[in-house]
């Protein structure tokens, strides 16, 4: 037995081992080559050995004019934990620049830089970015520049021109022609990435970084097929930079740790691992739908529509509806009807709260929002008929949320019910342009619930359903909107500077959603009338023995309970007397 322990031991051990690092805390690291110690990132010129481009976008392929170019970035690890064991590693690169979706497909290999290198950013490659696929070309080196024949100029040399790398390619990613918004490469990973990052960390492996070029090696001029990337110093950076991003186990630092400046939330979009941070707190709902003692109602809208600032002909009513502050400035606000007509009349209500869901394709375009709910005071009609025109490229779909034109019978800013055939004088106006409301703030939206915003319960918010309820209120249902004044608007620019898209806004979907579950929501508690006894006399009868019957409300009038209680004293003085 003790032979048998003895030969198991090295496996039990190792089986040990294993389960303590299965079971760590999965640290997520993204690294941008700006970050303090990394030589950053450059390109290279095949056919201008002196020529660098230090401090423009990265460009890897070959041109129409048989120019060829190759990309060099650097990430640093220091700051990273001696102990780190890398679990994943990826790279992503955004393309800067369009490529037909009938275009040849193109292949990046990736491979490890073996000698050091450093760069500047006063050098940048001559024209704009539209006219390198005709000519391509870097400025005239500086000391400390990176060419294709330097290393670092004019001192070191390459041992092989065009840079020293491993033949061996560490990973690769296909980049195909897209339509429309282009989605960010993924360089995926590999046991040889890994174990390259794991060496950087553990020291036994110089750090000098990775070279991107296509994967004919070495490259045919011939072969026109170029991908232009952005690079660290692009503007936007969290948003638009290369990025490192590492998953490791750490005893020594089992928590996750920022990534400087803007910490690992910052991520592009679709990227396949997320940051394992603690999210904030999630509010509880204001009206539970586990609540006991009250009845609850819920359901969904019958309709809604965007109205866009100014603009008395366009409307939206189908789809998703818009809030807030879209591109170029332009305002939208939302309106929203729920039915309430099975609520009893007499309940009273307890609580109500509105729950809405987010929608887009663009996430960094839409900035923060606050949004804030008002009753709308006039009635007002959609025809279901408008979504969203879809818009020209180069824009991102649907970022300036612009409307269709709207049909007789539409809302608009102007007119609660719109006449296309005499938009001047005919159909139904606004008393006041962009729609009669309650001046007071109902709500305002919770927002931080990805993908899900909630209205939650206050007492005007409460009042203004039991109006509704009561009769006392006509329903026209919300109206949804932000702050407009020039002071926020000049805020929100400053705080949101995608591709200049100075937005500030949510589009959440409507009850013509596909899934019942992504519907707007809205919750009510509330709690029956109370059944009122008649207070008359009663009629006189015959005396009757006492029976069992039925329980009943008793009103709580005094009356009532005087008469009851009389009815009581009598029945039992002629049973026993």
């Amino acid at each position: 037995m003790n032979k048998m322990m003895k030969a198991l031991s090295p496996l039990l051990l190792l089986s040990t081992t294993l389960r303590h690092v299965t079971a760590a805390n999965q640290v997520y690291q993204v690294i941008h080559p700006s970050f303090d110690g990394s030589f950053g990132d450059a390109v290279i010129f095949s056919d201008q050995p002196d020529q660098a481009a230090g401090g423009s976008d990265l460009i890897v392929g070959c041109n129409n004019n048989n120019q060829c170019a190759r990309s060099l970035l650097h990430f640093t690890v220091d700051d990273l934990p001696d102990d780190a064991i890398v679990t994943d590693v990826q790279m992503t690169l955004l393309p800067a620049a369009s490529v037909a979706e009938e275009d040849p497909s193109m292949t990046l290999d990736l491979h490890q830089v073996t000698s050091p290198w450093s760069r500047t950013t006063d050098s940048i490659p001559d024209g704009e970015r539209d006219t390198w696929v005709e000519s391509l070309a870097g400025t005239a080196a500086t000391d400390g520049d990176v060419t294709w024949k330097y290393a670092i100029y004019p001192e070191t040399e390459w041992t092989t021109q065009g840079g020293d790398v491993k033949s061996e390619v560490l990973t690769s990613v296909e980049s195909k022609g897209w339509g429309g918004r282009a989605s960010p490469l993924f360089f995926p990973t590999t046991d040889a990435f890994e174990n390259l990052v794991q060496e950087w960390i553990a020291g036994t492996t110089p750090n000098y970084g990775v070279l991107v070029k296509r994967s004919d090696s070495p490259e045919d001029p011939s072969d026109n097929r170029l991908r232009i990337l952005f690079h660290e110093q692009s503007g936007n950076k969290d948003y638009r930079s290369p990025k490192l991003l590492i998953t490791y186990t750490s005893e020594s630092q089992p928590e996750q740790q920022p990534s400087p400046p803007s910490g690992p939330g910052i991520l592009l979009p679709g990227e396949p691992t997320r940051a394992p941070i603690t999210p904030s707190p999630t509010p509880e709902p204001a009206c539970p739908l586990s609540a006991t003692g009250v009845e609850i109602f819920t359901g969904t809208s019958s309709q809604h529509a965007s109205i866009f600032k100014g603009k008395g002909d366009l409307s939206q009513d189908s789809g998703a509806f818009g809030v807030g502050i879209v591109h170029s400035g332009e305002i939208l606000r939302g309106l929203l009807k729920f039915p309430v007509d099975s609520i009893p009349t007499g309940s009273t209500i307890e609580c109500a709260e509105i729950i809405l869901k987010t929608t887009g394709p663009c996430g960094p375009c839409k900035g923060l929002v606050d949004v804030e709910m008002h009753r709308i005071t006039s009635g007002w009609a959609t025809t279901g008929t408008n979504d969203f025109l879809p818009q020209q490229q180069p824009l991102l779909y649907q970022v300036e949320l612009q409307g269709a034109g709207a049909n007789t019978g539409d809302v608009t800013w102007t007119h609660s019910a719109y006449d296309a055939a005499n938009s001047d004088s005919g159909g139904t106006k606004w008393g006041t342009e962009g729609g009669d409301v309650d001046p007071a703030v109902l709500s305002m939206e919770v927002d931080n619930e990805h993908g899900q915003h909630k209205f939650p319960s206050t007492p005007g918010f409460v009042a203004a359903i039991q109006g509704f309820v009561d009769g006392s209120i006509d329903n026209h249902g919300f109206l949804f909107k932000t702050d407009e004044s020039d002071e926020y608007v000049a805020l929100k620019a400053e705080e949101n500077t995608y591709k200049d898209y100075d937005t500030a806004y949510r589009l959440f979907k409507g009850e013509d959603e596909e899934s019942e579950a992504d519907r707007p929501l809205l919750v009510i508690h509330y709690t029956l009338p109370v059944i009122a006894m008649d207070d008359s006399q009663p009629e006189t009868k015959e005396p009757q023995e006492p029976q069992a019957k039925s329980p009943a409300v008793i009103s709580a009038s005094p009356y009532g309970f005087t008469i009851v209680a009389m009815a009581i004293a009598s029945a039992l003085l002629s049973h026993y007397f």
